[in-house]
């Protein structure tokens, strides 16, 4: 029992230093990259999402040429209908040539309008002479774009968090000068995208219409215009007259002594 009791704490001691010993724990390697690894490994730019696009990115354009009874009720009447239906003008033009006078309107409109204002300039038109259609899908380059844009938005926000600790000169200019081209590269980006909405969001529509013969001729303007014109030409008739004044001087002076010396000749022998 004596002997019992003297190995007791031997054996405790044993037992306290096998459950103190354990394996040793691994620590992992420092796995954050060093700044210089940081700033050069940008991240890769992402692919274009497979998901289905609901929404397709269409832009359409048209020309329509036809001809009218009056240049001006057209232009009233077409430039009401763009008002009613939340569109504008961009361009304006027109031009006369022998007996036909032309308009020409470019027109910016909601795309959901520009069907029905082409029918109502059907309607109007005396004779359609031309109507082209043109749709364009650019849903593909919508994705691409912003796809693209969001990455070097993240790319952005990864230099702007390496300056804040950048430490000597050339990291930082280096940093700066990498996010000045990726700041370049997301306007021009952001640029394209905001075209590609424009052309979306908006349809263009090439409109020209005519009139021709006796409704394009304008009697009382061209009555107007011949008075003004012969006025014109009479005093330019005058002023061409007095510029010969030398020569009517030498006309006269010559008459004068033609006549002076039939005066002095003697009558003829009979």
């Amino acid at each position: 029992m004596k002997l019992f009791l003297l190995k007791l704490p031997i054996l405790f001691c044993f037992i306290v230093a096998a459950c103190g010993t354990q394996n040793p724990v691994e620590i992992a390697p420092d796995s954050s990259s060093s700044f210089e690894e940081m700033r050069g490994a940008p991240p890769t730019e992402q692919a274009a999402p497979d998901a289905e696009f609901t929404e397709r990115k269409i832009i359409r354009e048209g020309d329509l040429y036809f001809e009218c009874r009056d240049i001006e009720e057209t232009d009233t009447f077409i430039k009401n209908e763009i008002k009613n239906l939340k569109g504008f003008i961009s361009n304006e033009s027109s031009s006369s040539y022998e007996e036909r006078t032309e308009k020409r309107l470019t027109i910016r409109i909601p795309t959901d309008q520009l069907d029905p204002l082409i029918q109502k300039i059907q309607d109007h038109a005396v004779k359609i002479e031309n109507i082209n259609i043109r749709s364009e899908d650019v849903s593909e380059q919508f994705i691409d774009v912003e796809a693209r844009l969001k990455t070097k938005k993240e790319l952005e926000i990864r230099y702007t968090e390496l300056l804040k600790v950048a430490r000597t000169v050339d990291e930082i200019l280096g940093l700066e000068r990498e996010l000045a081209n990726v700041r370049g590269e997301i306007e021009s980006m952001q640029g394209r995208l905001n075209y590609l909405s424009d052309r979306v969001s908006l349809s263009t529509l090439n409109v020209s219409f005519y009139v021709e013969g006796e409704m394009a001729f304008g009697f009382i303007s061209k009555l107007k215009e011949g008075i003004k014109n012969g006025w014109t030409n009479l005093q330019w008739f005058l002023v061409f007259l007095v510029n010969l004044w030398p020569f009517f001087l030498i006309f006269l002076v010559v008459l004068f002594l033609i006549l002076k010396r039939r005066k002095k000749l003697p009558p003829p022998m009979r």
